[in-house]
């Protein structure tokens, strides 16, 4: 009996020792796996982390395409310029007015003082009637956004002295083209005003070249007060546009002049080829004294 306790008791303490031996060992493995696990992680801690490549797309903002120069059209050459200056070579333009005798060279001298052609012919010839001309002051592109012309206001209607008729609505609604020739350009101008004005050089009150002033002239002759001055229905400008002032003596007013002001409403380019019945200096005035003008301003006193 005390045999079999004895083995009993043997027995359990073997199973003790085995099941403490595998408690052992399995305690060992999961310390071993934990830290196999720690230091994975640790690894992966300390791994850079890669940055996601991605592709940049410059997109290009839509940018608006220049307006293209608007083509102009041709028309044939009507005026011999050649011509022109083979007599005067100050001359750098041609006024016409269809239905009046405006249709003259323009004159402007760069050597001589500003009123030169006043008094002085196409053909250089001191005398009157003058020339139609223009002052240093504007430039002989026409670009200025005010160019004044000036001429004689002649008994006989020729030069500047048609400009009176203007003062008749019927004449103003029917002749209110102009237009003027450059060597390579046509401008086509409309008559826009007929206006009794003062004896003041324009450009002494307005800059004949900044677009403001295009306003703030047409303004003052519309507040000017005056019977007989004219003014087309269509009476409308902006800083955008380019006028022509036509100024001259009126005969029984020496403190005034006469302004037909007009403004550029289209261009176009001459042909290169020469012209068939070109304009020849013959048909631009005479070199001769014409009747006594209405006003004879001397060039202390010009039209302005």
């Amino acid at each position: 009996m005390d045999q079999k306790r004895k083995r009993h008791t043997n027995d359990k303490t073997l199973i003790l020792v085995l099941v403490g031996i595998l408690a052992v060992a399995f305690c060992v493995i999961g310390a071993v796996i934990g830290i196999g696990l720690l230091k994975s992680n640790d690894t992966k801690d300390k791994e850079p982390v890669k940055k996601e490549e991605t592709t940049s797309i410059a997109i290009e903002e839509p940018t608006e395409a220049p307006e293209p120069e608007p083509v102009l059209e041709t028309v044939p050459q009507k005026i011999d310029f050649q011509g022109l200056w083979a007599v005067n070579p100050d001359a750098y333009a041609f006024i016409e007015i269809p239905g009046t005798q405006v249709n003259y060279p323009v004159m402007q001298s760069s050597t001589q003082e500003e009123d030169y052609y006043l008094n002085v012919t196409f053909e250089g010839v001191a005398a009157l009637p003058g020339s139609i001309y223009s002052r240093m002051v504007n430039a002989k592109d026409f670009t200025d956004p005010i160019t004044v012309i000036y001429g004689h206001d002649m008994l006989d209607g020729s030069y500047f002295g048609d400009l009176k008729n203007y003062v008749d609505r019927n004449f103003f609604d029917t002749y209110r083209d102009m237009y003027i020739y450059l060597p390579e350009r046509q401008l086509h101008y409309q008559i826009i005003a007929e206006v009794v004005y003062g004896d003041m050089l324009i450009s002494d009150s307005h800059d004949l070249k900044i677009p403001e002033s295009v306003i703030t002239f047409v303004d003052e002759l519309k507040s000017i007060q005056e019977a007989q001055n004219q003014y087309a229905e269509d009476m409308t400008v902006s800083s955008e546009d380019r006028l022509v002032a036509l100024s001259t003596c009126i005969g029984d007013r020496p403190s005034n002049r006469r302004l037909v002001v007009a403004k550029l409403v289209d261009e176009k380019l001459i042909e290169t080829q020469p012209a068939e019945n070109a304009g020849a200096p013959e048909d631009a005035g005479s070199a001769a004294p014409a009747e006594t003008p209405e006003n004879t301003n001397t060039p202390e006193n010009p039209p302005a």
